[in-house]
């Protein structure tokens, strides 16, 4: 009875053995399995820029006017991100036009220059011409002037401002006008004459489809009642 128990106790040893052993390997196993999925499945790497887009696509502006660029990233998965913000921007002719870091220009002088974006190595460009400043207004002088009696004259100027905020003496090259003919009659260089002894009339200088104008208006005195001279000393006296 001692050695069957013996025997026993020897081949339970010798079982439970066994299934530690398998146990390890298969804790083993799954772990070397583990780890060579993980390492075989690598994430994809992150897409790379692939171009610059710059636009607007050759703007034209005008002497004193500024322009904002925009500059539009391609990635290689298909997407896009706006880098205005991030890229380094510049300008071939500074005389031309400048443009700061935020993609913002402005003009300096008539002609073209090129406006580059660059970022992560990626440049992308457009052409900005600048064209002479454009007349914006024009403004007559003196405002709304009051003459007193027939026959008086008034000298007008016509200033024109240009989109660079530059001014010019235009009177000479307007066109003048009289809107009533029978208060006041203008000539080709701003000189008015009153023709009537009372009334209004606008006064207008015109180029280039661009107006300006003022009020032009006559009040003539006049006296009622009794007007005394005293007598002259060659003893005559005046009367109305």
């Amino acid at each position: 009875m001692n050695n069957r128990t013996s025997q026993f106790s020897v081949f339970r040893l010798f079982a439970v053995a066994a299934i530690a052993s398998l146990g390890i390997v298969a804790v083993i196993g799954c772990g070397g399995g583990g780890g060579g999925g993980g390492g075989g499945n690598p994430p994809p790497p992150p897409p790379t820029l692939t171009s610059l887009t710059v636009t607007p696509a050759t703007p034209t502006i005008v002497l004193g006017a500024t322009q904002q660029f925009t500059a539009t990233g391609g990635y290689s998965d298909g997407s896009s991100q706006n880098l205005t913000a991030t890229a380094n921007w510049s300008s071939s002719d500074v005389a031309v036009a400048t443009i700061d870091a935020n993609g913002l220009a402005t003009s300096a002088g008539q002609g073209v220059t090129t406006i580059a974006a660059t970022s992560g190595g990626v440049s992308g460009d457009t052409t900005l011409t600048v064209d002479a400043a454009s007349l914006v207004s024009v403004s007559v002088t003196p405002a709304d002037p009051v003459l007193g009696y027939l026959g008086a004259t008034q000298q007008f100027v016509a200033t024109g401002t240009y989109s660079n905020q530059s001014t010019a003496d235009l009177t000479d090259s307007v066109t003048w006008s009289s809107s009533d003919t029978a208060v006041a009659e203008i000539g080709s260089d701003g000189f008015a004459s009153v023709v009537a002894i009372d009334g209004s009339t606008t006064i207008s200088a015109e180029i280039s489809g661009i107006t300006g104008s003022t009020t032009l208006s006559v009040r003539t005195g006049t006296v009622s009642g009794d007007v005394n001279f005293p007598s002259s000393d060659m003893g005559w006296q005046p009367s109305i």
